[in-house]
């Protein structure tokens, strides 16, 4: 059996030390790199416009656009929303989402009721579930109103 010399013992020191400083500056690199495509997008106020101009509105649709970002991709997304003024400066914002499957569901006024086309659902004037397969009522958005624009709260 031979004999391994300085020289050998110092290739696989260097080797191993080597190997020590990439993995070092490799994870977080790889870390950076990826940390984006694991954060939960934040969540922003949206303006839906005037509240005087929405003022004693009743279910009214109302369209906005908003920019998400999602990991590293910046989206202006369109969303609607149903508004109607509660009284007392407060006011119900629900989302046109349905929780069944994501259909857009539409005001009736005569049943005074959501409508869902794809399933039958039905919600009432709350959100709740009266009729149909959705597991939960519509999403009720969180509002304010600051400097007389309606504020909702974008998730």
């Amino acid at each position: 059996m031979k004999k391994k010399g300085r020289r050998s013992f110092l290739e696989i020191v260097t080797a191993f030390i080597g190997g020590i400083l990439g993995l070092a500056a490799g994870i977080p690199l790889i870390g950076f790199a990826i940390s984006p495509a694991f954060k939960k997008g934040e969540s922003k106020w949206v303006d839906l416009g005037l509240a005087d101009r929405l003022k004693n509105s009743r279910f009214k649709k109302v369209d906005y656009t908003f920019t998400a970002k999602d990991g590293w991709v910046k989206a202006t997304k369109k969303r609607s929303v149903y508004v109607t003024d509660a009284g007392n400066g407060e006011w119900r914002v629900f989302s046109r989402i349905c929780s069944h499957l994501g259909c857009l569901v539409r005001w009736d006024e005569s049943k005074e009721s959501f409508l869902c086309p794809c399933h039958g659902a039905i919600f009432d004037k709350t959100g709740a579930v009266v009729a149909g397969p959705p597991p939960e009522p519509l999403q009720k958005l969180e509002t304010k109103v600051e400097a007389g624009i309606l504020y909702v709260k974008e998730t």
